[in-house]
């Protein structure tokens, strides 16, 4: 079961992708991550993927295509930044 204190971190972790957190926001948030590996995994783990998502965005507008071997070499590289 999923602490309340977790609960309440993912989701300003989560919300901080889409918006400016305020000063209170960030602070729960440092000092929860400070504490928790999980949530601290969690918080990794969603910086990369949105990372991501941005940059075949981006390349996809851009005209970019990857190469399956450009998209292996990212598959792996995501793989062992969230430890899966």
């Amino acid at each position: 079961m999923i602490k309340h204190a977790c609960r309440q971190a993912t989701k300003i972790a989560s919300d901080g992708l889409d918006r400016r957190l305020s000063a209170w926001e960030i602070l729960r948030l440092k000092l929860h991550l400070l504490l928790c590996g999980n949530c601290r995994n969690f918080d990794h783990g969603i910086h990369i993927l949105h990372q991501t998502a941005d940059l075949i965005r981006r390349s996809q507008y851009d005209g970019l295509q990857l190469s399956p071997e450009q998209r292996q070499r990212l598959s792996e590289a995501l793989k062992q930044e969230v430890n899966f």
